[in-house]
């Protein structure tokens, strides 16, 4: 896996985690898992463009098409 795609990943699994977080701290009353909740939804939020801006020269190129098409039909 390229870094663009490791980080997108990371920022996915961050604003899945991010909204349970932030509402159980709600529930709870816990003002410290709130803040943790609400950080990682900024995080998971920023990562992405972030990413826009990373050194994409190291990355493989792949062909795309129908004919370079690694799934099964």
């Amino acid at each position: 896996m390229d870094k663009k795609l490791k980080m997108e990943t990371l920022a996915f699994v961050l604003l899945l985690v991010a909204f349970p977080i932030t509402s159980w701290g709600t529930t709870a009353g816990n003002d410290l898992v709130w803040w943790i909740g609400l950080i990682s939804l900024v995080a998971g939020g920023l990562v992405p463009v972030m990413t826009r801006y990373m050194d994409h020269s190291g990355d493989m190129i792949r062909d795309v098409g129908m004919e370079f098409d690694d799934r099964t039909s």
